[in-house]
């Protein structure tokens, strides 16, 4: 895939207003603007990657960038300047939701997986 760059003059002071805008969001303004064209041109994002979770600590601000990596080893930033009291709030939701489908699925052990209905109409 081949890239180029796009650019907008604009005046100083808008300049300065979406700088300031950029970091009171935790965003690079490349990635704010090229999140914005995209959506004005209603790009569809695929749906057919693979990747990890990594969440990496900022010891000076006390904070958390969230990424992913992707298997092609792009690493694609999700939330920045993220509070440990904001990700220990989402885990315990993760937590629960999980629990809840646990329970829902009829899951018993620890270490169980959800089995495909198709395995059990096989053998009955």
């Amino acid at each position: 895939m081949e890239f180029k760059v796009v650019s907008a003059k604009m005046p100083m002071n808008e300049i300065t207003l979406f700088k300031a805008f950029c970091e009171k969001k935790g965003v690079s303004p490349a990635s704010l603007i090229r999140e914005l064209i995209l959506r004005e041109l209603e790009v569809p994002v695929p749906h057919t990657v693979a990747g990890k979770n990594k969440i990496a600590y900022d010891k000076e601000k006390d904070g958390f960038t969230w990424s992913v990596v992707l298997d092609n080893g792009e690493d694609v930033e999700v939330l920045r300047n993220v509070s440990p009291a904001f990700l220990e709030e989402l885990k315990d939701t993760i937590c629960k939701g999980l629990e809840r489908r646990a329970s829902f699925i009829g899951r018993m052990k620890k270490d169980s997986v959800p089995v495909p209905g198709e395995i059990l109409r096989r053998g009955r």
